[in-house]
């Protein structure tokens, strides 16, 4: 009798009452986990894009026109030549696992070279219901052919 009367004079301790939390907090440690994990991946693939951009930007940069060289003695990007160099060294430098939502561009002008393209990354743990496992990454590089006139890339 008088542990049951120490019981209703005395409420219970609080001591304990916070094992209700832990599977909030481990839900919540899970969901953290996968954001930072995808944020991860997404910023390291974003950045192999752009290496990968800035090395075909340079590469383009150097298919001189020869014909306006020779004749006229201006140092003019052949624009061919300039778009399959860019289009090769991308595709030969971009990382594995790459998925490019569109094509890519190529704009040549005088002697400025600007590459652009769109990346799909596909987020591994996207842990939130109605909201899409991939996120679309844009991204372009420019260069200047080294003596020419040209002072601004088109359209980067």
């Amino acid at each position: 009798m008088h542990r049951f009367l120490s019981r209703a004079s005395h409420p219970l301790d609080s001591r304990g009452s916070a094992i209700f939390l832990a599977p909030l907090l481990l839900l919540m440690m899970v969901y953290l986990t996968g954001f930072f994990v995808d944020l991860g991946d997404g910023f390291s693939k974003a950045d192999g894009l752009d290496q990968a951009l800035s090395l075909s930007a340079a590469a383009a940069s150097t298919q001189v026109s020869a014909g306006k060289f020779y004749r006229d003695g201006l140092v003019v990007l052949d624009p061919v030549s300039s778009q399959e160099s860019a289009l090769s060294r991308l595709i030969a430098s971009m990382p594995k696992g790459t998925v490019l939502e569109n094509p890519p561009s190529v704009a040549v002008s005088g002697g400025a070279v600007c590459v652009r393209a769109t990346e799909l990354i596909k987020m591994p743990f996207a842990l939130i219901p109605g909201v899409s496992r991939y996120l679309s990454y844009s991204s372009s590089s420019s260069a200047i052919a080294k003596g020419s006139d040209t002072s601004v890339a088109p359209g980067c």
